[in-house]
């Protein structure tokens, strides 16, 4: 085979394996999960779906309710991953101290595990963390987090239109 011939076979292998891997795009994996006003955590991809078609839904807010206790020093990786998202697409994550209503009651902290995503599939499911900022609410005196509200963020102020200047009159 000439150079030529093992260029174009080079070609036309590289354009084959380029159409299969556009042909395999990952979906939307939040697709087809309805938005709700509240999400309740549950350490698995069935909560990232919904937290996700939730915020995608364009709310102006969400709230994550936590069935068993986490404090601010255990929060689940999965939920720090939403987090982190909020962060670094220049949103804010703020923490604030919720009143004591008597004395609070130990419970116990549940293990979390998060199965590793693929990167086309973690932008698009964390995608909507952009539009959010975070709260998360907890209780000063036992550090427990009772829950988490993610509020849209302002949209970013107009520019004011470019003074124009007159111009003469033709004669």
């Amino acid at each position: 085979m000439t150079g030529y011939g093992k260029m174009l076979v080079r070609v036309v292998l590289c354009s084959l394996v380029a159409l299969l891997v556009l042909g395999c795009a990952p979906k939307n994996p939040a697709e087809g999960a309805s938005a709700q006003a509240e999400v309740t955590f549950l350490d698995s991809f069935s909560f990232d779906r919904k937290l996700s078609a939730s915020l995608g839904a364009g709310q102006q807010q969400v709230e994550v309710l936590f069935p068993a206790a986490i404090t601010l020093n255990s929060i689940p990786v999965r939920m720090d991953k939403w987090l982190s998202k909020v962060e670094k697409f220049g949103g804010k994550v703020e923490i604030q101290a919720e009143p004591e209503q008597g004395r609070g009651f130990v419970s116990e902290i549940l293990d979390f595990f998060v199965k590793l995503y693929e990167m086309a599939e973690e932008s698009l499911i964390y995608a909507p963390a952009k539009d959010y900022n975070v709260r998360i609410h907890y209780k000063p005196n036992t550090g427990i987090i009772t829950r988490m509200s993610f509020l849209r963020k302002p949209a970013p102020a107009s520019a004011p239109a470019p003074a124009t200047t007159p111009q003469p009159a033709a004669k």
